[in-house]
């Protein structure tokens, strides 16, 4: 369940008065920007995605998403972008039944582009970015009987399962800036829960969990919700305080088992969904975004 972030995007990319100003609000989860000129049939004839889904880690404010948003409007210019939110209530408490009926406008955003021509990269920051994902494609597959057709998948920090401590610090982030008579029953429910699911999931047959941690987790590298020609690259940190990177380097051994092409970038000093913060900056970290662009698209 980890979510983390900074209080301001680095310098280099200016973030707008009003966040994410450009994009709609199609319901209370989703967002979608159209370039200027968009058509849903007429695709460019360049190599660059056309669609990009972006997930968001859990608890993510638009100040920190726009820095995503902002950066992928700047590298690829023509490309639709749907945003897609989860908060810790959405994340913890809701059935997989409601998590999907939320992201519906997201799978008739994208099934609004011509799906023989389209092509979509899937960023997913966090647990929480991932579970939508899998939201995402199982909703899709169940519409259209065929996995969701993504040229790559960026997965950034997730690919983990519940750990105390980490967990912890997760959910500690909102709480900063609280006053004490909030901080304090906040951080009781929050230790209550955390240690709730990691009995659970770490003591109890997988059935007792399976929607909140083993259904997101196995379904993010089963095929037939994610195309299996899809590049997966993993983007994580072993200084992520959130995320386990030993987690996340056994989710991309069994995405490989599975049949994806898998290409893993561990990055020195970085933080939770910060991974342009560590050695090699921004330009390391979205170069590498846009080599797995290129894997994808069989570019050499």
């Amino acid at each position: 369940m980890p979510s983390r972030t900074e209080d301001t995007p680095p310098p280099s990319v200016p973030i707008p008065l009003k966040p994410l100003a450009q994009f709609k609000r199609l319901s209370p989860t989703v967002w979608l920007y159209t370039p200027p000129n968009y058509s849903t049939t007429s695709q460019t004839s360049s190599l660059a995605p056309t669609t990009i889904l972006l997930c968001s880690w859990m608890n993510a404010v638009p100040k920190h998403t726009a820095y995503y948003a902002n950066t992928y409007m700047t590298l690829y210019p023509q490309a639709r972008i749907i945003l897609v939110t989860i908060n810790t209530m959405q994340f913890l408490f809701h059935p997989e039944i409601k998590r999907r009926a939320d992201i519906k406008a997201a799978v008739t955003a994208l099934l609004a582009a011509d799906q023989s021509t389209d092509r979509l990269l899937i960023h997913a920051l966090s647990n929480g970015g991932n579970r939508r994902v899998y939201n995402i494609s199982s909703v899709y597959r169940s519409l259209t009987g065929n996995p969701l057709p993504a040229k790559i998948w960026i997965v950034d920090s997730a690919g983990g399962i519940p750990q105390f401590r980490r967990d912890i610090h997760a959910l500690q982030v909102p709480a900063r800036q609280f006053s004490w008579f909030v901080w304090i029953p906040y951080m009781a429910f929050a230790y209550t829960i955390v240690s709730v699911v990691y009995v659970t999931v770490n003591w109890m047959p997988e059935w007792f969990w399976y929607e909140l941690v083993w259904g997101p987790y196995k379904g993010n590298n089963d095929p037939r919700l994610v195309d299996g020609n899809c590049v997966k690259g993993y983007v994580y940190s072993k200084e992520d305080e959130a995320m386990d990177w030993r987690d996340t380097e056994r989710h991309a051994r069994v995405a490989e088992e599975k049949g994806y092409r898998v290409v893993m970038k561990l990055i020195e000093g970085a933080g939770h969904v910060q991974m342009f913060r560590g050695k090699g900056g921004e330009q390391d970290y979205w170069g590498f975004i846009e080599k797995i662009w290129k894997l994808g698209v069989g570019f050499k």
